[in-house]
């Protein structure tokens, strides 16, 4: 964009220059040509960050969550081979006729992106009520499974209804006061609450930081700590400014952790 505005100055100040009574023109050339190679200069020093310097720019303990996850793999032990004969083997975990390149099954029923890492499927019995849990994921597939969480969250976004404001307000959108105060909407908060207690992010984010305890990732296990604070705070208080900034801290966090992840394994 400053390229740009240069580019645009330049312009405009050399038509101006040429236009004047008694200019020397070759001033003017001389001026331009400075002025172009100052632009030049400019774009040349414009380098783009490699992965690496972007990962040195992340504040702690994104630093060193983003180095832990620049270095995982999948692990190799427990992959279905991508062969017909091992397609049909699994056939109930794999749901393909073909292998596919872009995708690595595992017998524990895992399946997980391959270029990314990310899981994106548990496959697991159940009895005839639909109750089961997937099987413990090896050591070397939970970060592929901790990724995928984080990313749901994402995209899920925040749990607040639309058309449901955090006061109540009148037929014009125009907030309501009573005494002087706007009055609180008791379905703003509840969606909030509903989204820490009953939408599953409690449950998760305990999960990961077992995961982070077994695999000793400090950084992460701190990070878990910190976000798990913020949803318990906001589902324990009943104001609503409070719960919704505690709410927010929360998933601002989230947003940041899925950043880094994405940025380690792109």
């Amino acid at each position: 964009m400053k390229f740009t505005y240069l580019i645009a100055t330049l312009t405009v100040t050399s038509a101006l220059l040429m236009a004047g009574c008694g200019t020397n023109e070759s001033t003017v050339k001389n001026e331009a040509t400075s002025t172009a190679q100052a632009s030049n200069v400019e774009k040349e020093n414009k380098v783009e960050l490699t992965k690496e310097e972007k990962i040195a720019e992340l504040p702690s303990p994104y630093n060193e969550i983003a180095k832990h996850f620049v270095e995982w793999e999948l692990p190799k032990e427990g992959q279905i081979p991508k062969t017909a004969e091992g397609y049909a083997e699994y056939k109930e975990i794999v749901d393909e006729s073909t292998p596919t390149d872009d995708e690595i099954y595992y017998t524990n029923g895992y399946g997980f992106d391959e270029k990314s890492g990310y899981n994106f499927v548990a496959v697991y019995e159940t009895d005839e009520e639909g109750q089961g849990e997937p099987a413990e994921p090896s050591p070397d597939q939970r970060e592929g499974i901790i990724m995928a969480m984080v990313e749901e969250w994402t995209n899920d976004g925040d749990y607040v209804f639309d058309g449901v404001p955090m006061y109540y307000e009148d037929e014009n959108g125009k907030q309501i006061e009573e005494n002087g105060k706007k009055v609180p909407n008791p379905d703003f908060i509840a969606n909030l609450k509903l989204d820490i207690e009953d939408g599953g992010k409690m449950d998760d984010l305990l999960k990961i930081r077992s995961y982070a305890e077994k695999d000793k990732l400090k950084p992460l296990e701190d990070w878990t700590n910190e976000t798990i604070n913020y949803f318990a705070n906001a589902s324990e208080t009943n104001d609503i400014e409070e719960c919704w900034n505690l709410y927010s801290k929360g998933m601002d966090k989230i947003e940041e952790l899925n950043n880094t992840f994405k940025l380690a394994r792109e």
